[in-house]
């Protein structure tokens, strides 16, 4: 018997869309696009086990942003960052990115 999955799709959509309703601190922009929510952390990086720093890392429904990839470029707040890996979302379509500021390091 197969079962209809849509309604869950819709349900995850929902659930993303209040998730950067809610919760996002910064606004982004893709290619031009309107500005969306989403939620701007630096995140710990290690070298060797050992905390060497901070990175910025964003998390957003990964359509407001359809055709990124590894090396794409988000504006956040005013400020471009370069996504330095992969770009795979989740089953429900949010993503979390790691990213380099434009122009450092």
């Amino acid at each position: 018997m197969t079962q209809n999955l849509a309604p869950f799709a819709a349900v995850g959509a929902l659930i993303n869309q209040g998730v950067s309703q809610h919760l996002a601190n910064a606004l982004c922009t893709f290619n031009s696009s309107q500005p969306f929510g989403v939620i701007f952390d630096r995140v710990p990086r290690d070298a060797l086990g050992i905390v060497s720093g901070y990175a910025p890392s964003c998390s957003f429904c990964v359509v407001n942003a359809p055709g990124l990839g590894q090396g794409g470029c988000l504006q956040i707040d005013g400020v471009a960052y370069e996504v330095v890996e992969p770009v795979e979302p989740d089953a429900s379509g949010w993503v979390t990115l790691q990213l380099r500021e434009v122009g450092h390091g």
